[in-house]
């Protein structure tokens, strides 16, 4: 995810994308103002071809905005992303939770047209910030046209009142039925979301043991909102990867 290189405009995308390639991944996440951006301004399409890269999925924020939301999903189906990670915008905290349903069941209709399946993103200072929130949202939402995800350390940071190792695996556990992407990410007191996965609270020998079980094979986006300590982007990138090739076999 982009998000851990923090500089954002587009002189800096090219790094970027040569440190994905360089930490082993084969694709990338990030938001839907940037890949727009780079889409419109930049040669990103062309750089992902060369580099062998595919986008797994687009953060967007929840807007009534739908002709900008129709906009976004011609891109992403243009550059080949297939899940809408949906956040922030009119959910965030305090918000009636039917109203956002109404808005997730919308954005996942319009995106299904364009080949592209929508997800919540459980988030700090969001609707559904606790698994309980989260849990109530995700049944208010279609199944049919909305699908299910799970930020992992975001679940680990605010699930609260579950032990704090296992909140995201007791989401996942519950329900996996409806779950169509992951992000993992790791939280940790020290580091916050800024912490390598692995290096944190989760207890990922779980998640590892849901995912391997349940037979995903899906994309997976990593996110670290931004490096650990001293260490560079590139550094942190490929200690979580080396991290979840091992923990899931792969």
């Amino acid at each position: 995810m982009q998000l851990m290189w923090r500089q954002r405009d587009n002189a800096h995308m090219p790094q970027w994308l040569e440190d994905v390639v360089a930490a082993g991944y084969e694709g990338v996440a990030l938001f839907d103002n940037d890949l727009l951006r780079y889409v419109e301004q930049t040669d990103f399409s062309e750089r992902l071809g060369d580099m062998g890269l595919g986008v797994a999925s687009v953060d967007v924020r929840i807007t009534r905005d739908v002709d900008a939301l129709r906009r976004t999903c011609e891109v992403m189906q243009r550059v080949g992303a297939q899940h809408m990670v949906a956040l922030g915008g009119e959910a965030r905290r305090g918000a009636d939770v039917d109203f956002v349903a109404d808005l997730l069941n919308q954005m996942g209709e319009i995106a299904l047209t364009y080949g592209i399946r929508a997800g919540y993103h459980n988030h700090t200072g969001d609707v559904g910030e606790t698994l309980e929130e989260t849990e109530l949202l995700l049944s208010k939402t279609d199944p049919r046209t909305f699908f299910g995800f799970l930020d992992v350390g975001h679940a680990t940071k605010d699930f609260v009142g579950h032990p704090v190792a296992q909140r995201a695996a007791i989401f996942l556990e519950r329900n996996w039925d409806r779950i169509d992407f992951l992000e993992f990410k790791d939280w940790s007191e020290q580091h916050d979301l800024c912490t390598e996965v692995g290096a944190g609270e989760c207890d990922y020998g779980a998640v590892f043991r849901i995912v391997r079980e349940r037979g995903y094979s899906g994309w997976i986006t990593v996110e670290q909102n931004g490096p650990m300590g001293d260490k560079t982007p590139l550094e942190c990138a490929g200690a979580s990867r080396d991290f979840i090739r091992e923990g899931l076999g792969v």
